[in-house]
């Protein structure tokens, strides 16, 4: 590396995150339009000519630059052309993180194909949202100055359309692939387009669209509001964020006369007080759900309500209440209902799941076999594209074979749950890695421990 004081830092900036020159490019095309609403045409080539300082550097592209790499215009030594240099938006400490998550959403946003048109004029604002955000908790740790700006402009004000039939069919579109996406996608790079999703469904609702199209916006909004909040609460580790999410959902769901979906919001809101020990609440949160069931009856609805119930009482303490639920939980399964038509939202649950929830219920009942047998089956019928529940049922499976005396065997399996989890992130899938490590801590100087622990440092 030169060490020219007047050489631009392209090279080393761009190096030190491993980037290719075409990644650089490709990073800025994504962020000028994310931004600025604009397409450039940035391309390797022009990325080398900045590197040597054979070719100045337009202040549009120095801005885009000093915002992706988190520094300001001095420290780029970068030659401008062109007017007179604006004020350089500067990074805070934590933002390389951030545009790494700009960058998943973006290519999000690319795999959700023309559908996915409707969201953009939505989707940097999401994406700003989360930077004030995390600004907002690095300011209150003392990790940066309380009057570090954002630097980021204000683009223009953007309408996301009108509420047409197409529009809405869109989005539809894009709550299915929303739900493809969640079981193999990062976490935070699928929730910028979802709450770029649920304010474009809200400029929507706010033009006065005809009941029908209203109802349907609300349909959609009731589900992808479902999904943010399992991802805010499953897969962030963010209950505040997931709460609001809920609560838009269950409204939407009303509104919309949907008791089912009106009941998923309920049953989900329940696991946040269940993971602070408020299982009273959180039992409230299943009654009411179950009332939404009896006046829209659904056999795979309710049982897994009953399923969700038996992880609650399980968690509480209470094994013969949680056995009791997963008994009704497989009746109502398998109970026969013409009335229960497929529903495109619930593909969270299903016969496979169910077997899952036994499991984690009969390992906590001191039942190991019952759980092993649950738990293979569960394994073996789900999807390989599932990769964060498999990580959870690995998860307890290993927990099976630990309690049968086999460490080795145990540790192997957690190992395998890890790489999962590697793949997509789960917050919920790492607290039960997290709970078996400590379980396992007795053994801590043997090879298999030792060993675990290297795997699960090397996937950090």
């Amino acid at each position: 590396m030169t060490s020219d004081p007047n050489r631009p830092r392209l090279r080393q900036l761009r190096e030190e995150r491993g980037w290719t020159q075409q990644d650089v490019a490709d990073q800025l095309i994504r962020l000028a339009w994310l931004h600025n609403r604009e397409r450039v045409g940035v391309n390797a080539d022009m990325v080398a000519k900045w590197e040597r300082g054979a070719k100045g550097v337009s202040t549009r592209y120095r801005d885009l630059m000093c915002l992706l790499f988190g520094v300001d215009a001095d420290y780029l030594r970068v030659k401008t052309t062109g007017s007179k240099p604006r004020t350089s938006p500067t990074a805070a400490p934590d933002e390389g993180s951030l545009v790494a998550t700009l960058g998943g959403a973006a290519s999000v946003l690319d795999q959700l194909g023309a559908a996915g048109e409707i969201l953009q004029p939505k989707m940097f604002d999401a994406w700003k949202d989360e930077l004030m955000h995390r600004r907002a908790l690095l300011k209150l740790m003392g990790l940066t100055p309380a009057a570090a700006g954002l630097g980021l402009g204000e683009p223009e004000t953007t309408r996301s359309g009108k509420p047409t039939p197409a529009a809405i069919a869109d989005l539809d579109t894009l709550a299915d692939r929303y739900q493809t996406l969640y079981h193999s996608t990062a976490p935070a790079s699928l929730m910028t387009p979802v709450v770029a999703h649920l304010a474009t469904a809200s400029d929507l609702l706010r033009q006065g669209p005809a009941p029908a199209d209203r109802l349907r916006l609300l349909e959609n909004r009731a589900r992808v509001a479902t999904l943010a909040g399992r991802l805010a609460f499953f897969d962030l580790h963010d209950p505040m964020g997931a709460r609001g999410y809920y609560n838009l959902a269950l409204e939407a769901a009303r509104e919309a006369g949907d008791h089912l979906q009106a009941a998923s919001a309920l049953a989900h809101t329940a696991f946040i007080p269940a993971s602070e020990h408020g299982f009273p609440a959180a039992l409230d949160y299943l009654q009411a759900a179950n009332r939404h069931v009896v006046k829209h009856p659904h056999g795979p609805v309710a049982s897994w309500l009953a399923a969700v119930e038996s992880e609650m009482q399980t968690n509480a303490g209470q094994p013969k209440a949680a056995l009791a639920a997963i008994d009704r939980a497989r009746e109502a399964l398998g109970r026969r209902d013409a009335t229960a038509t497929k529903l495109v939202w619930f593909d969270y649950y299903d016969s496979t799941r169910l077997e899952g929830f036994a499991g984690y219920a009969t390992l906590r009942a001191g039942k190991y076999r019952d759980a092993e047998n649950s738990l293979s089956v569960a394994l073996g019928r789900l999807p390989r594209t599932a990769v964060k529940q498999r990580a959870v049922f690995l998860v307890d499976l290993a927990t099976v074979e630990l309690h049968n005396g086999n460490l080795d065997e145990a540790c192997r399996i957690v190992g395998d749950a890890a790489e999962q989890l590697h793949q997509a992130g789960y917050a919920t899938g790492a607290d039960r890695i997290r709970e078996f490590r400590t379980a396992v801590a007795p053994w801590k100087t043997s090879e298999a421990v030792r060993l675990l622990d290297e795997q699960l440092i090397a996937l950090v």
